[in-house]
């Protein structure tokens, strides 16, 4: 097998194959595709710094290397013929597909194991996650974002950044850990995030957009590549923006009805939803199209998927409400008018899986803002919140829980804890 030391000298190679006779041009892109992988792995800590722009010669040579190693697939691409598209755990999906948004802080494999137990979803994502800090220093204090456990499955990981470098790097990484699909984050209206130029921001910058998923989908091998978007940063632009994204052709996009300056407020559009999945129609059809932007009720997935046109519908807000939200066997709807027995065996169980799933390695004031999901719609509730506001440990939770069943005798020895009441 050849051996190339360096980016710098496969790059002649590589255009020296584009003129190679035909017979030979699958093996020498399979022996291209191989190192490219392999070395991807082994210069990551051998980059040096460029002076003049702060970039790093790697960097550089594999961004050439991949522009070359797309017009090598352009070229063993028959006239006419469509790229197949890695479509994964998607294509077992049936419309009306229902899943659960990424949301910071909230969706950790704690909530998540919690609503499969109530009634899951087609599909959990999980909290976004900096592409720079997957591959970078701080992947230790990143891992417990990417803890997962079979019972959430099908488990799509959602990254986010902007150097296509990086985006590639972590897609081997989590790749390797074994999830389901990738979704790349290109909708967080969050201003902070936006001043980084990355997920929303990037709405402004479609052929850098397209550049990040090329990048994901050559590390990503057969695992599925998704995107999340909105319709616009500051102004409505689907049609420009959505057809940009889509002639990339991956197995799913995620369409917020909103602009990013909106963040979450006013109505979501969901007319420039049902456009985006027009323009699916006719730039990529084998693409999913999921909606979303305030679906509060269960029962309006159906009718959402039918009038619009789209193959199913993310959920974010409306979990907090009702952790059955997607519970089949008719729970969906009625949380709200559960027993406070319910409730209390609910939140203890998240409590003690919190505990034992993270036990110092999350912040437990997180675990604080899933108060209001449990206890609400019962007498002291909002009293019984402000007490466990106050506590600072597990232990400060679960004996301010224990006096309160006591206090209103609702006991506690022979209580419910697994969630399926």
């Amino acid at each position: 097998m050849i051996g190339f030391p360096n980016c710098s000298s496969v790059i002649p190679f590589a255009r020296q194959r584009l003129r190679a006779p035909a017979i030979l041009r699958p093996k020498v892109l399979s022996l291209l595709r191989s190192w490219f992988f392999m070395n991807s792995l082994l210069e990551s800590r051998k980059n040096t710094t460029d002076r003049r722009t702060g970039a790093t010669a790697t960097t550089r040579h594999r961004h050439t290397l991949r522009v070359t190693l797309r017009r090598m697939n352009d070229t063993e691409t028959p006239h006419g013929a469509q790229p197949v598209v890695p479509k994964g755990f998607w294509a077992q999906l049936r419309a009306p597909i229902r899943a659960l948004a990424p949301m910071e802080d909230v969706t950790d494999s704690v909530f998540r194991r919690i609503v499969a137990s109530c009634g899951r979803p087609d599909v959990f994502f999980t909290e976004f996650t900096h592409v720079a800090h997957i591959v970078g220093r701080k992947k230790k204090s990143t891992a417990p974002r990417l803890v997962f456990t079979d019972e959430e499955r099908p488990l799509v990981v959602q990254i986010w950044g902007r150097d296509p470098e990086q985006f590639f790097r972590a897609t081997l990484k989590v790749r390797e850990m074994g999830f389901d699909g990738i979704d790349i984050n290109m909708g967080c209206p969050v201003k902070k995030i936006k001043k980084t130029g990355a997920c929303s921001a990037l709405i402004r910058e479609p052929e850098h957009a397209v550049e990040i998923i090329h990048a994901v989908q050559e590390a990503a091998g057969e695992t599925p590549v998704s995107v999340k978007t909105r319709i616009g940063f500051d102004r409505v632009v689907t049609e420009d923006w959505i057809g940009a994204l889509l002639r990339r052709k991956f197995a799913a996009l995620t369409v917020h009805g909103r602009i990013a300056s909106q963040l979450s407020e006013g109505e979501a559009d969901w007319a420039e939803i049902a456009r985006a999945a027009r323009i699916r129609d006719e730039v990529s059809p084998e693409t999913l199209v999921i909606g979303n932007g305030d679906v509060m009720t269960a029962r309006e997935i159906p009718a959402r998927c039918r009038k619009y046109g789209i193959d199913g519908v993310m959920v974010g807000r409306a979990i907090f409400g009702d952790p059955f939200f997607f519970d089949t066997r008719g729970r969906s709807g009625r949380f709200s008018s559960a027993q406070p027995e319910e409730k209390l065996a609910l939140l203890e169980r998240h409590i003690a899986l919190h505990r034992e799933v993270w036990n110092g390695r999350r912040n437990y004031e997180v675990l604080k803002r899933f108060y209001k999901v449990y206890l609400t719609g019962f007498d002291d509730a909002a009293k019984l919140r402000d007490r466990l506001n106050r506590t600072f440990t597990y232990a400060e939770a679960e004996a301010v829980l224990a006096e309160y069943r006591s206090a209103s005798g609702l006991g506690g020895d022979d209580r419910e804890r697994d969630g399926k009441t």
